[in-house]
């Protein structure tokens, strides 16, 4: 006869896996990908070895539902919040404030999942990633352009701009070696990245000036 899995077989399977995912999480926040071993997840959730192979049959698999799992959880917009307002300019100063808040709040954690080497297969998936975060922006950019608030650009360009800085600034709060970046300078960080993008994005002024 085969084995079916009783309700209770799934719950608890269910809160392993849990567990597994957590202690990932707080794996990869501190050390960054690198630091993600199958013997370092065990023994970080105090489950056996087995026990993370019942759930993650390669390092490869544990990588990616981790990488997803992250992404879903601590970093993707909130669309609906975003488009509470039916105007452009408020739609992008909303994703811009989630958007650099999010990952600069969590600095080492956004680092590893924007720009930490990594395996081949994970940094296709890390593309599709950015791709989501650039199509949100993409279709503000867009509207606001049909809205006439915003000049004429290449939405797409200016959207991946916006994900260029993100990048780059994440390296910022990581020159902090001996000590958290303080609060208050990455609130000043997240001010000033959305700040730059917004000027950027919704300049109304004469472009003729720029290149005189």
């Amino acid at each position: 006869m085969a084995y079916r899995a009783t309700d209770k077989t799934r719950a608890h399977m269910a809160k392993q896996r849990l567990k597994l995912l957590t202690a990932a999480q707080e794996i990869v926040s501190k050390g960054g990908f690198k630091a993600l071993t199958i013997v370092n997840i065990a023994t970080h959730s105090g489950l056996a070895v087995g026990s993370v192979y019942k759930h993650f049959k390669s390092k490869d698999f544990l990588l990616e539902q981790v990488y997803r799992e992250l992404t879903d959880q601590d970093l993707l917009l909130d669309v609906p919040q975003i488009r509470v307002s039916l105007e452009a300019k408020e739609q992008l100063k909303t994703a811009l404030e989630q958007f650099f808040a999010r990952a600069l709040m969590a600095d080492k954690l956004a680092y590893a999942l924007f720009s930490e080497p990594i395996t081949p297969h994970i940094e296709l998936i890390r593309r599709q990633f950015k791709k989501q975060f650039s199509q949100v922006f993409i279709e503000i950019i867009e509207l606001g352009i049909e809205q006439n608030i915003f000049q004429a650009q290449d939405p797409s360009l200016s959207a991946n701009a916006i994900v260029g800085i993100l990048v780059e600034s994440l390296l910022i709060p990581l020159h902090w070696e001996h000590q958290n970046m303080p609060t208050f300078e990455r609130i000043n960080l997240i001010q000033q990245c959305q700040q730059f993008c917004l000027r950027a994005i919704a300049f109304s002024g004469d472009e003729s000036t720029f290149f005189e």
